[in-house]
């Protein structure tokens, strides 16, 4: 590399461009939405209190309270990848691209949705998960892990897919043990038991599922670019988190771990998002979350090997969908 290349490099890592790319980001969100271009999501099915998209009647303080939430999100991504120093580095570009992720998808960071919660709650529960590595009195912090998959449950019905996931994490930070599984299996339903023991609300009425032919979505231009950049953020988190595998497995075992949840989660999602097509929306901002870490792995190992270049031109293309998005 030369050096004009290794200075813009460090310019890119920097706190303060990460900032001006966050601001930028908000920027763009409040751009769509005044352009009319934040379509209301309705495909989401809650099980006890109304969906978050239902919250908020003022359009614009949907979308600030969103854009509140995601940028908890960020912040707390910074904050797990400073206290457990997962990326091997305390550069924050990572959460600023994670970001401007979001704002290429207007519909989504336009609004106050589930997914964004998905993201806030599952982002803290795996905070919590890294937490008790290896620590054998954690059944309070394994109950808390598992209280908040539970309250995303009475939100919506998908957190339920989490469930094994983490279960699978017990394993992974070497705590699987019996007193774990009954923690979690009270943290998932104490929520409910408060919500209907004290008879908060009505008793929950099961959601009806319907098959959608695949061809409903492809023949709705307007959803055409957030499938691009669903599938643009699958395309990246495949080749960036199998380049980053080999270089992870040199970690130390408690590394190994923490990353190993993290893809774990990023998998999952991503298949829960190609099955659960009609909810794609809801996905959303968990995979970009977890492809943001993904980049920040690969921006990493690749700093003085021009890796700037395939973090610019993912970059230039979500920028592209997002051009599209507002002129579509």
């Amino acid at each position: 590399m030369t050096r004009k290349e290794v200075t813009f490099t460090r310019i890119i890592r920097s706190r303060g461009i990460a900032v001006i790319i966050s601001l930028v980001a908000i920027f763009m969100t409040v751009q769509a939405f005044a352009f009319g271009k934040v379509d209301v999501l309705r495909d989401f099915r809650t099980i006890a209190f109304p969906t978050p998209n239902e919250w908020l009647a003022n359009g614009w303080l949907s979308m600030w309270a969103n854009l509140m939430v995601v940028t908890g999100t960020g912040a707390l991504m910074i904050f797990i990848n400073r206290q457990f120093n997962l990326l091997r580095t305390t550069s924050v570009f990572f959460a600023a691209y994670f970001m401007l992720t979001m704002a290429c998808v207007p519909t989504v960071m336009g609004q106050l949705t589930a997914s964004s919660l998905l993201a806030l709650l599952i982002m803290g529960a795996m905070g919590l998960m890294f937490s008790i590595y290896n620590v054998r009195p954690s059944s309070r912090r394994v109950f808390l892990v598992f209280f908040l998959i539970g309250l995303g449950m009475l939100l919506e019905y998908t957190f339920i897919l989490y469930i094994p996931i983490f279960i699978g994490g017990l394993g992974l930070m070497r705590i699987f043990k019996f007193k774990k599984i009954i923690a979690s299996i009270l943290g998932i339903i104490t929520p409910a038991w408060i919500v209907w023991g004290l008879d908060l609300v009505p008793l929950p009425e099961f959601p009806q599922f319907e098959f959608t032919p695949p061809m409903m979505l492809i023949e709705s231009p307007e959803s055409w670019p957030l499938l691009a950049a669903v599938a643009l953020t699958l395309v990246a988190g495949f080749f960036l988190g199998n380049f980053s595998f080999l270089k992870i497995l040199g970690f130390n075992a408690q590394a190994r771990a923490y990353n190993g949840l993290i893809s774990l989660i990023s998998v999952a999602t991503g298949v829960f998002a190609l099955v659960n097509f009609t909810n794609i929306a809801f996905y959303v901002t968990l995979l970009n979350a977890c492809v943001a870490f993904q980049v920040g792995h690969f921006f990493r190992m690749t700093v003085m090997r021009r890796g700037y270049i395939i973090v610019a031109t993912l970059m230039a293309c979500y920028l592209g969908i997002y051009i599209w998005a507002m002129v579509s």
